[in-house]
């Protein structure tokens, strides 16, 4: 009676250890696909925000905006005394 108890006891302990190990793997990978999932949105808004670097800085855009701003072209430029 007593091993047929304690043998009970050991398959409850490891029914408990199955259980508890898969509720955190199963918590483990929400979490992991959740950053996936942020990870892809901040890879998509570094390849927009590259973009938009890149439409900012093309040289007539640059120019234009220098135009704007009062600087001169360094062909213009003269040489004051």
């Amino acid at each position: 009676m007593k091993a047929a108890l304690r043998l009970g006891l050991i398959y409850w302990a490891v029914l408990l250890l199955v259980f508890a190990l898969g509720h955190r793997n199963q918590a483990e990978k929400e979490a992991n696909a959740r950053l996936e999932r942020e990870l892809q949105a901040l890879e998509a808004q570094k390849a927009a925000l590259v973009m938009e670097k890149w439409r900012l800085l093309r040289p007539e855009r640059l120019l234009a905006w220098a135009e704007e701003e009062g600087f001169v072209p360094m062909s213009l430029g003269r040489w004051s005394r």
